[in-house]
């Protein structure tokens, strides 16, 4: 039998082994008792805060009946020399040739990329495993709606649709803006006429540009002013008309042209 040779023979165990035979042992003498499993102890992840039980926690106890106070936890593992106890990390699973190198090296980070990955499959399990309609109220109650309604959650939904577009619409004209040469270009020319009192804002046109080059030094052939308006009445042509059949090579020329211009200084 195994609790006699737990008693007699072998005489050390497991959690386990001292609670049944000691339960054996109580209900020999009469005396109402039970085995209880479940777990002792755990760790606190410093990631997330939350509590990790690993099955080298489990262990076994037992409970005896008392007149006048019912079930009484007693755990006969306490009362038994350390080192008469089995190792309970015969219950984790053991380390793989990646987690031995790194324990090895490192036993600290190892801990540490183990408590970050236990972070991450704990908000898994949390947000998209166990994410309960209960969950989904709560989280809408952190944002104002104590008691959402279908009213409320369309408003709630179209909001974020509205902010979303929005922030791609602002997105696209923002990455337009940084990589399309055309417009790299024309920013080039607004700014080297700055210097000449020429004001302008991302919406004018190259041609209005024209206009206020014109404005500014007049329309003499040859002059200074009639190479800028030539040049930036070319601009928006090569944009919007297609003046040449190829209009990535007139880019081009506009691009090396530029900097024969005299710009104001």
């Amino acid at each position: 039998h195994t609790a006699d040779e737990f008693w007699f023979d072998r005489k050390q165990g497991f959690c386990e082994h001292i609670a049944s035979s000691f339960v054996i042992l109580m209900r020999a003498m009469d005396i109402p008792a039970r085995i209880v499993t479940g777990y002792q102890g755990g760790k606190m992840n410093t990631v997330d805060g939350f509590w990790t039980v690993r099955q080298s926690d489990a262990h076994a106890w037992a409970e005896v009946w008392q007149a006048g106070q019912g079930w009484v936890r007693v755990d006969p593992t306490s009362a038994v020399a350390p080192s008469r106890i089995g190792d309970f990390e015969r219950l984790a699973a053991p380390d793989g040739v990646m987690a031995q190198a790194l324990r090895s090296f490192s036993p600290t980070l190892l801990a540490q990329l183990r408590s970050s990955w236990e972070a991450i499959n704990n908000s898994w399990n949390q947000w998209i495993l166990n994410y309960t309609q209960e969950r989904q109220l709560d989280l809408l109650k952190d944002f104002g709606f104590e008691s959402p309604s279908w009213e409320d959650l369309s408003h709630l939904l179209l909001g974020i649709i509205v902010v979303a577009a929005l922030l791609g619409a602002g997105w696209t004209l923002w990455d337009r803006a940084q990589h399309d040469p055309w417009l790299r270009l024309l920013a080039r020319a607004r700014k080297r006429l700055v210097p000449a009192g020429i004001d302008s804002t991302p919406a004018t046109s190259p041609r209005q540009l024209a206009v206020l080059v014109q404005q500014k030094y007049g329309t003499g052939p040859g002059g200074q002013g009639q190479a800028l308006h030539d040049w930036l009445v070319r601009l928006e042509l090569q944009r919007y008309a297609g003046a040449s059949g190829d209009e990535r090579l007139e880019l081009n020329r506009l691009r090396q042209e530029f900097d024969q211009l005299a710009w104001p200084a």
